[in-house]
């Protein structure tokens, strides 16, 4: 079998996309190197190549899904025709969406053995919103939505606290329970 060459962004991005696919059926502990090798049908010296580790491995995955779901955030927290409060809106519909979209890796995210992955998502996550995040109140309390004394005290606030929010409930309870916490911590009525 001729073996096939492919650029090195197009590797890497495969290898990524694969663990990614492993790591929601099989979970962080239960995926191996070699799982993703076998799947991709290449030696398994090939991952080491792009990545040193299960962990930077991890860390890769985690990025790109962030990203993704970043650049979708962006665009919603950008739109300027709209007030700062329904871009909230927007957001925890977003959120739900994404929560069902991605079901399945959120499901093995929030397994006790996936703790690992979780902390990693949530890191990542809050540190490419918070900024975005505390723009909009910004925009809030110029526009007369929010009355925010803090704004970054609070997106931080927001931001962290999202993860103490009990992962048992339902997706639905959870951005319900958000929705109300925020509009408290922004001054909305």
């Amino acid at each position: 079998m001729a073996r096939k060459t492919k650029l090195p962004e197009e590797r890497r991005a495969e290898i990524i996309q694969t663990a990614k696919e492993l790591l929601e059926e099989k979970g962080y502990e239960g995926t191996q190197i070699s799982d993703i090798t076998n799947k991709m049908g290449v030696a398994h010296g090939l991952v080491y190549h792009y990545v040193k580790s299960k962990s930077e491995l991890l860390d890769a995955v985690v990025e790109e899904w962030a990203k993704e779901i970043l650049v979708d955030l962006m665009v919603l927290m950008k739109d300027n025709t709209i007030s700062a409060a329904d871009r909230l809106e927007k957001m925890f519909l977003f959120t739900s969406n994404m929560l069902k979209k991605d079901a399945s890796l959120i499901t093995t995210i929030h397994q006790h053995e996936n703790e690992e992955i979780h902390k990693r998502i949530g890191s990542t996550g809050i540190k490419m919103i918070l900024p975005i995040f505390k723009e909009l109140i910004e925009i809030g309390n110029a526009d007369g939505s929010f009355n925010c004394s803090y704004p970054e005290e609070t997106a931080k606030f927001c931001l962290y606290g999202w993860q103490s929010i009990d992962s048992s409930i339902s997706d639905e309870e959870r951005v319900g329970k958000l929705k109300y916490f925020y509009k408290r911590m922004l001054g909305i009525d």
